[in-house]
């Protein structure tokens, strides 16, 4: 059977167009959408939504799994998190968990979730290939923020309303260490090549450096007006805070400790990730609806991405 030109140039160009899409794609972000109930997922290749997944009522916080596979989301009306497959970009289903879950993280191996209850002051261990509540954590009061170890031993949790850090082992469960920090902690970020963790304390305006092990503070450092949430870029040299009622990021240099810029984005940011490639942040904008992309080395704005009605993205959202 002879095969006409026109076919063989329309194969060849189909065949050319799904290798570009399939090189090109990825790695995706996971936006919340809390006045929407869905999920926009952005190709970060190209900087646009290329799909939106409806979710659990009210979504707010969101954690990737590092291998990218796993997208987990809290949904704080319906009490339950989204369980999505981070590769196919479908929910899976949904696991019911406490009366408030807003902070989510996700250990380095996949296995587990843990999720922040902020009425129940716990927190919710999830098995996640069995998709289930394994365990529940008493921590202290409105845990906000969470961040894991590498080596997932480790849990740290922001508890808003005690004005302190908690550090949790996560094989035994026990609270192994407690630090104060400012006024009402939010989102949190673990350096462990400095032996750093940071806290966006919404209401005393600042950023508190605790040592990691002890959690014993090393620093206070004064950002914008209502700081939420902390990404690291730059291999750590960047913390990058979200003020959310002055519009900006704060920039702060980790060797000295001081606010070396400020970058205006969209009106109140509040999540905040960082691109695997360590130098592109993202920024969650709730009230204008999109996510602001600056570049952490030449400290610039560089694109707006149109999202859903009240873009959250509170958490780790990028995939690797």
């Amino acid at each position: 059977m002879l095969r006409s030109p026109l076919l063989s140039t329309l194969i060849l160009a189909a065949s050319a167009a799904f290798f570009f899409d399939a090189v090109s794609a990825g790695p995706y972000a996971f936006i919340t959408n809390q006045g929407a109930d869905s999920v926009s997922v952005i190709d970060t290749a190209t900087d646009r939504v290329v799909k939106t997944l409806k979710v659990g009522k009210k979504p707010a916080g969101v954690a990737v799994s590092r291998d990218g596979r796993r997208v987990l989301v809290t949904n704080p009306e319906s009490r339950d998190v989204t369980v999505i497959d981070g590769e196919r970009l479908e929910v899976l289903g949904a696991i019911p968990v406490g009366e408030g879950p807003v902070g989510l993280a996700v250990d380095a191996a996949g296995r587990r979730g843990y999720v922040a209850d902020w009425y129940e002051h716990r927190v919710s261990v999830i098995d996640l290939e069995r998709r289930k509540v394994i365990a529940k954590v008493a921590v202290g009061k409105s845990p906000a923020g969470m961040a894991v170890s590498r080596d997932g031993k480790r849990l740290y949790v922001a508890n808003r309303d005690d004005d302190a850090v908690a550090l949790v082992d996560t094989r035994t469960f026990k609270t192994l260490a407690s630090g104060k920090v400012g006024v009402h902690p939010f989102g949190i970020a673990l350096d462990e090549k400095r032996g750093r963790l940071y806290t966006a304390n919404v209401i005393s305006n600042d950023v508190s450096v605790l040592d990691a092990e002890t959690l014993k503070p090393l620093a206070t450092i004064k950002v914008g007006d209502r700081p939420y949430a902390i990404t690291l870029a730059q291999g750590g040299s960047r913390v990058v805070v979200t003020n959310q009622y002055d519009d900006t990021v704060s920039v702060i240099d980790a060797d000295t400790l001081k606010v070396i810029d400020t970058l205006a984005v969209g009106e109140y940011p509040e999540g905040i990730d960082t691109h695997p490639d360590d130098r592109r942040v993202y920024v969650v904008n709730w009230f204008s609806n999109s996510v602001s992309v600056l570049d952490m080395h030449d400290l610039k704005p560089l694109k707006t991405i149109p999202t859903g009605e009240g873009s959250r993205g509170f958490g780790n959202f990028i995939g690797p």
